[in-house]
């Protein structure tokens, strides 16, 4: 299928051919037959993306700020590769569409393989032929509606959620000060609820055509005394409301709106407008002032849009979803003058040539849809073959997952070995398999991880998804006795552990997880410190994980607790060190009566060994972003050393010390590749027995039981 894509490092826009989504559970694939161009958000993408790197940063302040944080952290090659990424990866334009679904979820309800449908939501209602929409992103449409005015629905959505925002009542009449797509929009929903207009641009033209399909009146900013216009509208009170749908750095529209509006009355903020708020002629009329964000409640929560879970009516009256379908109500209502707002339908086979123009023609158009050539019948393709591939390399590499990670961390370290092939790689976006598909040169690209399993070729099976697939994809690796690497965790509980178990011991596969601690620098450095020393041991590993924003994939219902999740790094590279068995663990929650982030993601836990040696270990996420995440001091038989985030090392020894500093040093992620592939093709031993791996996973599951318990768990 074709997807418009815009690179974010050099701002190039095309059409590439991509496979088609894969159906998640809690949604649909839907097939576009109009998706709708919002010409504000847009462009400024388009804008964004043709600046040079110094110009996004200073449009980006606090993504700059993130990027910093992030170097001290992983240090500036990792923190480099991460960035540079990110900007260098196919990015998806577009957030509203109509078409038809084609393939549900096993878990959707509401929906049908044939049903119309008006779809929202950005990385969901793209500019493609085909999309992966979660059910709540989705309303339900008659068979006589017009799918091109319901293609909109989602940016109607964002109007009707302005107006909301100022608590309407019957009679009020009410400012819009910018009449782009979205006030055009709000004018029309407006007029069609009974409410008065007043219509304000900078654009003479953008004025008459509000006068021209329903506004009561009209004003241009700079031009016409907008008090005088308010008033005489409204009996000399005043307007009751105002909404800002603009897009400007100036501060006029703020310090102009106490004389339009009548005392008490409200402000709502849907654009992007400077709002330094002059106190006194506010204060006189003790005017409220409103944020919209987006199409309503359920935007940015991950539990509403990617897991579907609805909010009870009775709680939350207007969903994203229901605004959504208020606006199809009124589209059937015939009450909406909308041809008007459309103002060029173009062929979707032709969007790159638009969006590379659009710079230059954006004030021609109020909105555009692109109308795409829908054929009957057509097969869903998932996978694509490159015709550039040569097939050579020992390690012919079938990856299931190519985040941020994988592409930063694994990859480019892997790409550098000549005896590995990029063979196949299956993602749930199509999108992102192509992009890596480009950057690695990947064989086939599919979204359907079924396909790659089934292919004879591949003898490295990569699991770099998230977390709570790792099981699942292991054992079907190790059931066609694959070499399996997976990134940590291995799995989630105690029942996908005997799962993998049963499965290991049939296979004639091997597994390799990624706890790539124990092969950086550092870390062996100490190890050989430590190697003439048989005394007990005693470990101090502190990890400042860092907090993480709710919705950030983490920290979801599904993907399990981050010290299960993390964890196992830090208890492997303690057994790694010790080089003892462990016997008992104790362990204990930090912060119980914290209420700004998971309780169980903050845990002290205490590792004993068979010699006397103990490891503790404490990990959370509440300490400051400034402070180094990892921490370690290991001391035994009069020897010691300090561990300081892969950078520092510090020996003490017969009362001298000695230091060893490198900040370009890693986490280990190149020499982990480099042993990987040394194993596969030498035969070299594996450094990681199932038991080792089954032990590491148990701790970090009894850890969790201990602390709820508060019991000492024996292992």
């Amino acid at each position: 299928m074709l997807q418009i894509s815009q690179n974010l490092k050099t701002g190039k826009i095309e059409l590439i051919e991509v496979p088609i989504p894969a159906c998640q559970k809690n949604g649909v694939i839907v097939k576009t037959f109009f998706s709708s161009v919002s010409m504000g958000t847009e462009s400024m993408k388009v804008k964004t993306g043709k600046m040079n790197l110094i110009d996004k940063a200073r449009e980006k302040p606090e993504q700059v700020k993130q990027v910093l944080d992030s170097v001290k952290q992983l240090g500036l090659v990792s923190t480099y590769r991460k960035v540079m990424n990110k900007l260098d990866s196919f990015s998806p334009l577009g957030y509203s569409l109509s078409g038809v679904v084609v393939e549900t979820g096993f878990e959707v309800r509401s929906l049908k393989i044939g049903d119309r449908v008006a779809c929202g939501g950005g990385n969901y209602a793209t500019h493609s032929q085909y999309n992966y929409i979660p059910e709540n992103l989705c309303v339900r449409l008659n068979e006589n509606i017009n799918l091109k005015f319901a293609s909109l629905a989602t940016i109607g959505a964002i109007a009707i959620q302005g107006l909301r925002q100022a608590n309407l009542q019957f009679g009020e009449t009410i400012g819009i000060v910018g009449m782009g797509l979205i006030g055009q929009l709000m004018l029309q929903i407006a007029r069609a609820s009974g409410f008065k207009v007043l219509a304000i641009d900078i654009d003479e033209e953008r004025v008459k055509l509000a006068l021209n399909h329903k506004a009561n009146g009209g004003a241009i900013f700079g031009k016409d005394n907008l008090k005088e216009i308010s008033l005489s509208l409204t009996q000399g009170y005043g307007l009751d409301a105002i909404f800002l749908t603009t897009g400007t750095k100036s501060n006029q529209p703020i310090e102009i709106l106490p004389e339009m509006i009548r005392d008490r009355g409200r402000i709502v903020d849907i654009g992007i407008t400077r709002m330094d708020i002059p106190w006194q002629p506010y204060y006189d009329k003790e005017l409220s002032i409103h944020m919209s964000r987006s199409y309503g409640p359920g935007r940015y929560d991950p539990l509403y849009e990617e897991h579907s879970i609805d909010y009870p009516i009775s709680y939350v009256r207007f969903t994203e979803q229901r605004n959504m379908k208020t606006f199809i109500d009124l589209i059937e209502s015939g009450n909406m003058d909308l041809e008007y707002i459309i103002s060029e339908e173009i062929e979707f086979k032709k969007s790159d040539t638009f969006y590379n123009n659009l710079l230059d023609n954006k004030n021609k158009f109020l909105s555009v849809v692109f109308k795409y050539d829908v054929k009957d019948n057509e097969p869903l393709v998932r996978t694509i073959v490159s015709s550039n591939y040569k097939n050579t390399g020992k390690i012919k590499i079938g990856s299931i997952g190519a985040g941020n990670f994988a592409k930063t961390m694994l990859f480019p370290e892997l790409k550098k070995i000549k005896d590995v092939s990029f063979y196949y790689l299956a993602t749930s976006t199509g999108i992102s398999a192509r992009d890596s598909m480009r950057k690695f040169n990947f064989s086939k690209i599919t979204t359907n991880y079924e396909e790659l399993l089934e292919d004879k070729e591949i003898n490295l099976l990569m699991v770099l998804s998230r977390h709570s697939s790792h099981a699942k994809y292991v054992c079907e690796g190790l059931k066609r006795d694959l070499f399996v690497y997976t990134e940590k965790p291995l799995c989630l509980n105690l029942e996908d552990l005997k799962v993998i178990e049963n499965t290991y011991v049939k296979s004639k596969g091997d597994l390799f997880v990624g706890y790539n601690r124990r092969f950086s620098k550092s870390i062996l450095k100490i190890k050989e410190f430590f190697k003439n020393n048989s005394q007990p041991k005693h470990l101090y590993y502190r990890v400042n994980a860092g907090y993480l924003d709710k919705n950030n994939w983490y920290n979801d219902f599904e993907e399990g607790n981050r010290f299960i999740g993390e964890g196992g790094h830090f208890v492997d590279t303690a057994i790694f060190l010790i080089d003892k068995r462990p016997i008992s663990l104790y362990a204990s929650f930090i912060g119980l009566n914290r209420t700004d982030q998971k309780n169980k993601d903050n845990i002290s836990l205490t590792i004993d060994f068979e010699d006397g040696s103990v490891a503790n270990i404490l990990y959370y996420t509440f300490g400051d972003r400034s402070l180094p995440k990892e921490y370690l001091e290991l001391s035994s038989g009069m020897q010691s050393v300090i561990f300081e985030n892969f950078k520092n090392l510090i020996f003490f020894n017969n009362g001298k010390e000695k230091k060893f500093n490198n900040f370009q040093a890693g986490k280990g992620h190149k020499e982990e590749m480099e042993i990987l592939t040394k194993i596969m093709i030498s035969k070299e031993k594996n450094p990681f027995t199932f038991e080792h791996l089954k032990k590491v996973s148990l701790i970090t599951f009894y850890a969790i039981e201990s602390a709820s318990k508060g019991v000492r768990i024996e292992i």
